[in-house]
């Protein structure tokens, strides 16, 4: 695994053969796909000459025009694929649809979480405190995990905050009411002031959170990030290996940033 020649080739392929209308839009930059007019791709190579604003500035013109425009950067296509894949039928409303009233709230451990998180959400799993799983005839159907209480003095002395670190369903599943039902699972055991989570902007417009009665309260910059050009693991600086600046194998890449929201309870 490795930068690949020809992989936006591999791209138009993959989307034929799974039955999905393209067209590609010109222009002078990008290489745009548009799937089933309702959806643009923005084929993103790890070796390229944009910046955040570049990216941000495209997404923005979509996004007025009524268009949801995706960032799909060629190591997530690589590394992803059945997953972006599954975000795209999902935002397409290609889903089988399944009512999350009829599902059961179950506490999960971290390695029930680490499996269908890895298998069903674009950025895999993350740590987390509380992990809670949505049974419909005992099928693990969708999943969330949240942080532990943050005490934030700054607005009141006994004012906790939490944050929604994932939410993912089943690929191919949309559970409606799900995330709602998750939610207030959470809430109801942990007892915070507010949820707060981030929209990863280069895939989500934030429109989940909107409808979840959400408030947008922040944007936060692009992050710079080093990858491995050999097996494709992305690093943020922090944690970055110590010789990515002079070690030929690690390329300098970012993303669009993040939209912070907040659920005031």
């Amino acid at each position: 695994m490795g930068i690949a020649k020809n992989w936006q080739e591999q791209v138009v392929y993959e989307l034929t053969e799974q039955g999905f209308e393209l067209e590609r839009l010109a222009h002078d930059r990008f290489d745009l796909l548009f799937c089933n007019r309702q959806l643009i791709l923005n084929l993103v190579p790890l070796i390229n000459d944009y910046s955040p604003e570049h990216l941000l500035e495209i997404q923005t013109l979509y996004q007025n025009q009524g268009v949801y425009l995706l960032q799909l950067w060629e190591d997530v296509w690589q590394v992803r694929k059945t997953q972006v894949l599954g975000r795209m039928n999902a935002i397409l409303g290609l889903n089988r649809r399944m009512h999350g009233r009829k599902g059961v709230v179950l506490k999960l451990n971290q390695k029930q979480a680490d499996d269908f998180l890895t298998m069903n959400h674009i950025q895999a799993s993350a740590k987390s405190k509380y992990k809670f799983g949505l049974f419909i005839d005992e099928e693990l159907v969708a999943v969330a995990c949240f942080s532990g209480l943050r005490p934030m003095k700054h607005i009141a002395p006994d004012y906790k905050s939490i944050e929604l670190i994932r939410f993912a369903t089943l690929i191919g599943i949309t559970v409606t009411g799900g995330f709602s039902k998750l939610l207030k699972h959470l809430i109801r055991l942990a007892g915070p002031d507010d949820v707060m989570s981030y929209a990863d902007r280069d895939w989500s417009l934030g429109q989940a959170y909107d409808l979840g009665g959400f408030k947008l309260v922040d944007t936060s910059p692009p992050a710079e990030i080093w990858i491995s050009t050999t097996h494709l693991t992305r690093y943020f600086v922090h944690r970055r290996p110590v010789a990515t600046e002079t070690d030929t194998t690690y390329l300098k890449i970012f993303n669009t940033g993040n939209l912070k929201y907040i659920l005031y309870l």
